[in-house]
């Protein structure tokens, strides 16, 4: 949030600290140098992801795959057969090396090194994981997975299998219905190992070789595609591919320089600062994904899923994709706010209320009647409406505005319809804030939600401004200044020097000092004196973690 905030338009200072870039090879060599390399930690998150599938893992090569909405395998990882040795990749691992579109881990040992990059395209449904090797002796790689051949949480295929298939040199895996596919394989696979299961043995792991490099220098391949279709359709992505992956590779380097180069850039004299701001550019659109029976959204997060079918929040959440929004906007990236915006807004309840989570599989089950998660918040409906007004007044998308004005006074009259007596809208008995659970709850109304309902009365005035709705917006303004005037009073305490971070359901103050103050101050709902006063006892040591507040 204060990275976006530091960028907003609005708010933009130029002291002659940074001055803003548009060339495009000053794009170019802001890519090369996002190049990140340290140390290999194998307890650490890793990743390489695209709009349609993910790989997740860890930083000593273990990872799973997913191409969206189905996982395909898990515990995938690699061994090193040398002079009658085999030595497990992990035990290897030096350092890691991050960049946009791909990352990669560098295994090291006596006589050899292998590279090992992990690449998924931008908008392909698989991915490609290439070893560049280079030996003194003849070295032979093994990889071996297990399969996991399921759809997201909290859907389900039932029985599946896996079988070799040896003029494809590739595994095929597939369900009963023979709709859903995928191929694990590489052009010189050879086949060591598939999974059994007997009446007094198992294993589930399944593996192949890449074949022997004597000496020198050689890169070899490993392809993983998925389909929603049929088989037919998961071997022609295969084929692609294996034939097409190294031009897409560069097809994806050059699709972030020109991002870089088409979003708000700006010139830092800290190289940290500056890798950071441009990574975060990078990071949020990386978190665009499309699935084939929902559409294009934001997901909040990744992570591995394990033996569960969620991997970390790689679903559609209504609240993180409003907020994220903001920041797309203060970087000019309109296109993707606005898709954003339009995925989410699918999703509105008939009353108005935006949802809060669509998990990937929803599309599979009934989702927003057999499941408590996908209203659960009340929070994304007042953002909905201030991240639009935002994109609108950013971008000049009068047309928007006016194809979702009738969405934004739906998601109104249900903010309206939990106001309490005093004109506050409520958590209580419409769904959580921020705060999902835990000794704070439950309250009646956080300072939070508060705030952001009324931000939401002066976005939907500018709205209806923007929307040909002009007549709406003295009445929309008026009550506005009522309702920011309101919290002032309702949760400020005089006694502490702090606004409350809510109200109970007998109206008295929680007096507990929260971070979620900042953002009625983010949006200059508070008074000033009062607000830094706030702010000094957030800044104290007690508010401070290793990660932030």
């Amino acid at each position: 949030m204060g990275i976006s905030g530091l960028l907003r338009r609005r708010e933009l200072v130029l002291l002659g600290l940074f001055s803003l870039l548009s060339a495009a090879d000053t794009a170019k060599a802001r890519a090369e140098q996002l190049e990140l390399v340290r140390s290999a930690r194998p307890w650490e998150f890793f990743c390489a992801t695209g709009s349609r599938a993910g790989l997740f893992g860890d930083e000593a090569g273990n990872v799973e795959a997913w191409v969206y909405p189905l996982k395909i395998l898990r515990n995938f990882g690699v061994r090193f057969l040398v002079e009658s040795r085999t030595m497990p990749a992990e035990s290897l691992a030096r350092t890691v090396e991050i960049r946009p579109g791909e990352s990669s881990i560098l295994y090291s040992g006596d006589t050899f090194s292998v590279k090992e990059t992990f690449f998924v395209p931008r908008e392909q449904p698989g991915a490609v994981i290439v070893f560049e090797v280079e030996t003194a002796h003849p070295l032979e790689i093994e990889v071996f997975f297990e399969r996991d051949f399921q759809l997201m949480w909290p859907a389900s295929l039932g029985g599946t299998y896996m079988n070799w298939e040896a003029p494809l040199r590739a595994f095929y895996l597939g369900e009963e219905q023979k709709k859903y596919a995928a191929l694990v394989g590489s052009p010189t696979a050879t086949l060591t190992r598939l999974e059994y299961q007997t009446n007094y043995s198992a294993t589930p792991d399944s593996g192949f070789r890449l074949g022997a490099t004597t000496k020198g220098k050689e890169t070899k391949v490993v392809v993983l595609a998925g389909a929603m279709n049929g088989r037919a359709q998961a071997e022609a992505m295969y084929r692609h591919l294996v034939s097409d992956y190294a031009s897409l590779e560069k097809e994806s380097a050059s699709y972030w320089e020109a991002y870089l180069t088409r979003t708000m850039a700006v010139e830092l004299p800290d190289g940290d600062v500056q890798r950071a701001y441009d990574w975060a550019r990078i990071s949020v659109l990386q978190g665009l994904v499309t699935n084939p029976f929902l559409g294009t959204g934001l997901v909040a997060g990744y992570r591995t899923s394990g033996l569960s079918q969620r991997p970390g929040f790689a679903w559609f959440f209504g609240r993180d994709s409003f907020w994220t929004d903001l920041a797309l906007d203060a970087a000019g990236d309109f296109q993707t706010a606005r898709t954003a915006l339009d995925f989410i807004s699918k999703f509105q309840r008939p009353d108005g209320k935006m949802p809060h989570e669509i998990s990937q599989g929803a599309s599979f089950v009934n989702w927003f009647k057999d499941f408590p998660y996908g209203y659960a918040s009340v929070d994304a409906t007042p953002l909905y409406i201030i991240a639009l007004n935002d994109y609108v007044k950013e971008s000049g998308d009068r047309r928007f505005a006016e194809e979702k004005w009738e969405s934004a006074m739906k998601a109104y009259q249900f903010l309206r319809s939990t106001y309490d007596s005093a004109g506050l809208p409520q958590n209580f008995g419409f769904g959580h804030g921020w705060v999902e659970g835990g000794p704070l709850l439950p309250v009646k109304t956080e300072l939070y939600q508060s705030g952001l309902g009324t931000e939401a009365l002066r976005s939907l005035a500018n709205l209806a401004r923007m929307a040909g709705k002009a007549d709406l917006s003295p009445e929309l303004e008026d009550e506005f200044r009522k309702r920011q005037q309101l919290i002032n009073q309702a949760f400020w305490s005089s006694e502490s020097g702090s606004y409350a971070f809510a109200l109970d359901q007998n109206n008295q103050k929680i007096m507990e000092p929260s971070v979620l103050a900042t953002v009625p101050m983010w949006f200059g709902l508070l008074d000033g004196d009062k607000a830094a006063r706030m702010l000094a006892q957030l800044a104290g040591p007690e508010h401070e973690t290793d990660w932030g507040m």
